[in-house]
């Protein structure tokens, strides 16, 4: 435990969050302060490029004024394709990579997402975690359901490189922000949809704005059978998966607002794995509550407290003609998160504050192994961060960036006695004409051990050290006109310590690691009815006791969408070329073993198309095609292990969506 000290620090936070309120600075302090930005057009295709964003430097500011390298999706881009999954947004964005076993129930469940070749990556939601302490190996690893509902979502921002600054443990690969709505007005949407693979989806949301007080509430329901691949091999799979929520937003005064958030998701999925000839069954179930705090004092000081606690259980198991095989143990653990966070804003000068506070325990007892020992103990960790960052603009054109971020983590009853940790950043930024401007700057990154990699009875290593390291960039940025930007950012993540596995599946530190490569991309709107976007990602990683240059990842990535938009009809067509990259070792064995190239195939793209019409105010009449030309792909693979030529799990082949949504 903390010292008396670490709480008094604490209480101190909360009562200039509850007695001073000076507070988040709300959109009319933003536009009084919001750096020469031209306003958004206000034809039909509004344009990403006047995209707001504040995951960059956790205040607000267009994409071409962010230091930093990012991209958004709009709740245009979710509406215009029809996206249901946070899966399905993320992978328009360049950079960011899915590792998912196949299209089967247990994909529709879990996914592994890596950005700029980390699997590190944060998952916020409104700028705070869900969850925390998972570590190395499982914080890129998500369970897809738990966004299964895009109507809730205004934007999705992407930070790409390391923030650990700015976001603390964990954040190496990248950030991923979901920026979720605010009610503005009274409707009710219902939206009904199925498909191929025996697929149903309800949504259904209630929202209004009355006076001070504004509600949204939700509920969704997603069935999904039996896929098949691009060869069309049937894969045995089922999913269900349920959520809803409420939100509750009340302006205790043109300068503050509360707002109450409870959310609850449970997704039961089951199938059989072709590969290893058994079948398997999950589940897993999460319930939120979110407490935010907004009050703005001036044009200048702003403050936002959130308080979240977030209780997660799931489990998993495989069996083999009736007979078990395998089933973990429930896990059952609770988040507790409190992030308070003061901004003071001039024309010369940015400046962010505040603290963090995480909290993971186990809410059961698990047999943990303790210095090759099994003892019986509820795990837990918790971690206090503070952190500042400063944008000081020191000349009309010239803005240099610094900041620290002070972590003092717990590993609980049995864990180890990590020291107290001081991650720094800085930066350059120069405008050099109105429409060039160029970035530069070095972050640190600093990630704790999860509890699984600690205590695991199997696997656990109680003597794991926090992996850190740090991220240099360089960026350059060129808006063409008020619709047409073009960004491209180079990256180098070095490793001073890593967390990885053994050769036999155990967790342990090593001393190597590098990322490097770069990102471009280029948003445009063309007329007032056609927007595109264009993204290349180029990537070379590396890390002893990780398994991604065995074939994972890509050489390139390249990602595309490009919208049609009109008063009744809008259109949109998506997806991605792939270009893999494989290390020399596993090439040779694979030419050894006579098993060929250990995938479907190295290069590939995938095309997904939607179409909308809207004949009233009140209809909208829908299609989507995911995979349009059948491409037999896919994310995982047993062959590039010793296993059969062929034995890779296929993601799923043409699939076809149909639905109708009324908004009353």
């Amino acid at each position: 435990m903390k010292g008396r000290s670490t709480y008094v620090a604490i209480l101190a936070m909360l009562m200039l969050t509850t007695t001073s309120s000076v507070a988040l600075a709300v959109d009319s302090v933003v536009a009084s302060n919001d750096k020469g930005l031209s306003q958004a057009p206000t034809n039909e295709a509004s344009s990403e490029v006047h995209s707001i964003v504040v995951t960059g430097s956790r205040t607000k500011e267009t994409i071409y004024h962010t230091n930093a390298d990012i991209s958004v999706v709009t709740k245009k881009d979710m509406e215009t394709m029809n996206m249901t999954t946070l899966d399905d947004a993320l992978r328009t964005v360049p950079g960011v990579q899915f590792l998912d076993y196949g299209g089967t129930g247990l994909n529709a469940n879990i996914s592994g997402i890596r950005i700029n070749g980390s699997k590190d990556v944060v998952i916020l939601v409104d700028g705070v975690r869900m969850t925390d302490f998972q570590g190395s190996g499982s914080s890129g690893y998500i369970y897809a359901g738990q966004t299964n509902n895009l109507d809730n979502i205004e934007r999705i921002e992407v930070l790409r490189g390391s923030a650990g600054v700015l976001y603390g443990s964990g954040a190496k690969g990248g950030v991923i922000n979901i920026i979720t709505k605010t009610p503005k007005s009274s409707k009710v949407t219902i939206d009904v949809a199925g498909g191929s693979f025996d697929t149903e989806k309800y949504r259904f949301a209630a929202e209004g704005k009355e006076g001070n007080l504004g509600y949204r509430a939700y509920y969704t329901k997603s069935l999904q059978g039996d896929i098949k691949d691009g060869d069309g091999v049937t894969w045995k799979s089922h999913s269900d998966t349920k959520s809803q929520g409420l939100q509750v937003g009340y302006d205790l005064s043109k300068k503050n607002k509360m707002t109450f958030n409870y959310d609850e998701m449970k997704s039961n999925f089951s199938g059989t794995d072709p590969i290893y000839i058994n079948n398997y069954k999950g589940w897993y179930e999460s319930k939120s509550f979110t407490v935010k705090d907004e009050h703005y004092f001036n044009d200048k000081w702003s403050n936002r407290f959130t308080f979240r606690q977030n209780h997660q259980k799931s489990q998993y198991a495989q069996s083999a003609n009736g007979t078990p095989l395998y089933t973990t143990s429930p896990n059952d653990y609770t988040y507790t998160f409190l992030s308070d966070q003061v901004t003071f804003a001039t024309d010369r000068h940015t400046l962010v504050f505040g603290l963090d506070y995480g909290r993971g325990k186990s809410e059961q007892e698990l047999s943990t192994r303790i210095n090759n020992r099994i003892v019986r103990t509820k795990p837990k960790m918790e971690n206090y961060s503070w952190f500042v960052q400063e944008d000081w603009k020191v000349l009309p054109n010239v803005t240099l960036s610094g900041g620290l971020r002070y972590d003092d983590p717990s590993g609980g009853t049995y864990g180890a006695n990590f020291a107290s940790h001081t991650s720094k950043s800085y930066g350059l930024a120069w405008d050099i004409t109105k429409k060039d401007k160029i970035h530069m700057g070095r972050s640190d990154f600093y990630i704790l051990p999860s509890m699984t990699q600690l205590y695991d009875s199997r696997y656990g290593n109680a003597l794991l050290r926090p992996a850190e390291g740090r991220t240099t960039s360089f960026g350059y940025s060129r808006q063409f006109s008020k619709d047409s930007l073009f960004t491209w950012n180079y990256f180098k993540t070095e490793d001073e310590l890593t967390i990885g596995y053994d050769g036999n599946g155990h967790y342990r530190n090593y001393s190597d690691g590098v990322a490097r490569g770069w990102t471009a991309q280029y948003m445009t709107q063309i007329g007032s009815k056609w927007n595109a976007r264009v993204g290349w990602s180029h990537l070379y990683q590396y890390a002893s006791g990780d398994t991604f240059s065995r074939g994972y990842y890509p050489k390139d990535l390249i990602t595309f969408n490009v919208y049609y938009t009109n008063k009744k009809l809008t259109a949109g067509l998506d997806g991605f070329y792939f270009i893999r990259r494989m290390n020399s070792a596993t090439q040779r064995m694979l030419e050894a073993t006579g098993s060929g190239s250990g995938w479907p195939s190295d290069k590939f793209a995938v095309f997904n198309l939607s179409v909308n019409y809207s004949p009233n105010k009140q209809y909208t009449f829908y299609a989507r095609v995911d995979n349009v030309f059948d491409k037999l792909w896919a994310e995982h693979t047993n062959v590039i292990w010793g296993g059969a030529p062929g034995t890779w799990y296929s993601m799923p082949g043409r699939s076809f969506t149909v639905g109708v949504k009324g908004t009353f």
